[in-house]
């Protein structure tokens, strides 16, 4: 039997922030937008609306070193919350067009296409698809890239047009590998350039055919590997589906009125108790956790775990979790959001009592559940 040839899209939104809010509030602005990390001075910038390529606003400047633009530009700073909801969407929207979808990072998607010809019609007609698709329904301006690699894929998408698509088939990836300039290598550290450019006056890729791989480890660790691969056009030419994995996920707004450390210690043990309600109900146990905190000046605390006592009882999570939570309040800037999730679910093992009274914490946080379930959830404040 004849085999597929492989091929895989590389679909990039590189301005899903700035699209995103726009699409959001449904602006259409004189000023073009400039997405921002907080309201402090030395916030980076993370995005920019399409109008501002090429000015001085770039991608991972300081606040600061763009404030003579003030009266040309409007500031928002970002909502990650909002736009993962809305990478998850691209991603789930996607899977339309193949089951093997990826995603490295926010506005970035992989798509194997292979074998898609019957369905679809060729992948360049699939791809000019996919880009009307994101355009009309999220808004957002895309290109691809078509390879039979990730790597090759991603680098086609690079040199593509704004809402192009540059398809590579797979006896010319070479050819077109070779002039590519080194500063496309998203993956590699400013660092490296810097030398390949001014100290071994290495441009593109192709120049880089002139070192063994031997040569290339020893010049730069583990880069060098990297830099050998992508000269060679090494790179996975297959997608695995991902399993995805359960979340339950909890979250608080926060008014300025309650920003208070006590009741917002007993606000976050209404969160866990209300999750463990439907760990409980589902007889699971959590391994891992995450609370995201996010201030009013959009400053975003991220504390990611894994829980030391795995438990659907929220006297022993609250109490692992309360140090996690205080290391948030230490910040002396009031809080606008709390969200709390769980993950890596697992099944406990059932276990026969061997004394009196090793079941009470059980029956009585089932016995709370019940007396919630028919009266209300604020009938009792704490059990167990």
């Amino acid at each position: 039997m004849r085999r597929l040839t492989k091929r895989i899209a590389f679909i990039s939104v590189p301005h899903i922030f700035a699209e995103g809010e726009e699409a959001r509030r449904e602006y259409r602005p004189d000023l073009p937008l400039v997405i921002v990390s907080g309201t402090l001075s030395k916030s980076i910038v993370i995005d920019y609306s399409n109008p501002l390529a090429g000015s001085p606003v770039k991608k991972g400047v300081f606040l600061k070193d763009i404030a003579f633009l003030r009266d040309k530009i409007r500031v928002l700073t970002t909502d990650y919350e909002y736009i993962e909801k809305l990478h998850q969407k691209v991603l789930d929207r996607l899977k339309n067009y193949s089951p093997f979808a990826e995603s490295p990072g926010t506005g970035e998607y992989y798509l194997d296409l292979t074998g898609t010809r019957k369905l679809f019609g060729r992948e360049l007609d699939t791809c000019g698809k996919i880009i009307h698709d994101l355009k009309s329904v999220f808004g957002f301006t895309s290109r691809i890239g078509i390879g039979d690699t990730t790597f090759v894929s991603m680098m086609a998408s690079q040199v593509a047009g704004k809402g192009g698509v540059y398809d590579i088939c797979e006896t010319s990836e070479p050819l077109f590998l070779a002039p590519l300039s080194i500063e496309l290598l998203t993956e590699l550290s400013p660092e490296v350039k810097n030398e390949l450019l001014f100290n071994y006056n290495i441009h593109c890729i192709g120049d880089l055919m002139l070192f063994s791989k031997n040569d290339l480890d020893c010049m730069f660790g583990k880069e060098g590997r990297f830099l050998y691969n992508c000269s060679r056009g090494f790179s996975q030419s297959t997608l695995v589906g991902k399993k995805t994995e359960k979340v339950l996920e909890k979250e608080l707004i926060v008014s300025s009125a309650h920003n208070d450390d006590g009741l917002l210690r007993r606000y976050f043990f209404s969160m866990i108790l209300e999750l463990c309600t439907k760990m409980r109900k589902e007889h699971i146990f959590p391994q891992t956790f995450c609370i995201r905190v996010i201030y009013q000046d959009n400053y975003r605390y991220v504390l990611p775990g894994k829980l030391k006592n795995p438990s659907f009882f929220e006297k022993g999570l609250y109490k692992e979790l309360l140090v996690y939570l205080d290391r948030a309040l230490k910040r002396r800037t009031c809080i606008k959001k709390i969200i709390l999730s769980f993950s890596h679910f697992i099944t406990p093992s059932l276990q026969l009592p061997l004394f009196h009274g090793a079941c009470r914490m059980e029956k009585l946080a089932e016995a709370f559940d019940l007396i919630r379930k028919k009266f209300g959830k604020k009938y009792i404040r704490y059990g167990a």
